[in-house]
């Protein structure tokens, strides 16, 4: 139930939002829905049958009516879960949403690091993933580059010199 709710108001407070950062909170908020639909599936329920009437129900409800709605596995369908005495521990389901939102953050600042701002503005020609100027990059660029494919640049990540690589692992584990 409380995952629907979550997804509902974070849809409507997207709506106030412009840009990319909508697009990002309105699949935030889509993402909650992953939950309800895997309990329906796993019951053998119609999983977006029951997700409609779920959106339907947190959407039109006055008030705190419809905040406890959430799948019903007995009746195939859904229910107040509060009324129906289900209980979910708020402890885990908190550990659980900022350790997804933690990783979710993560993976942002990561592909905010890797893109290149420069080719984002209008009319700008592409210079290569964060290298600056003509994509080469200056010495300081070189090294970071180096050091993340194993301190030899490409000839440490292929495998080159004798030492294990990329080439390395072929023919192994079935592949």
């Amino acid at each position: 139930a409380i995952e629907m709710e979550l997804s509902h108001v974070l849809r409507m407070h997207s709506r106030t939002i412009l840009g990319k950062q909508q697009l990002i909170m309105n699949a935030y908020a889509r993402a909650f829905e992953v939950i309800p639909r895997q309990l329906a599936e796993n019951a053998g329920i119609d999983s977006t049958d029951v997700l409609n009437r779920l959106r339907k129900e947190h959407a039109t409800a006055k008030g705190d009516e419809g905040r406890w709605f959430g799948v019903d596995v007995l009746n195939e369908g859904i229910c107040n879960t509060l009324e129906s005495g289900v209980w979910e521990p708020a402890a885990n389901k908190l550990n659980s949403l900022a350790a997804a939102t933690e990783a979710a953050c993560c993976i942002l600042s990561i592909d905010e690091t890797v893109r290149n701002p420069q080719s984002e503005k209008p009319g700008a020609a592409s210079q290569g993933v964060g290298l600056g100027p003509g994509g080469g990059g200056g010495r300081q660029t070189k090294r970071m580059v180096s050091e993340a494919m194993g301190g030899r640049g490409m000839a440490g990540m292929m495998g080159g010199r004798g030492r294990r690589g990329i080439n390395s692992f072929k023919g192994k584990g079935g592949a």
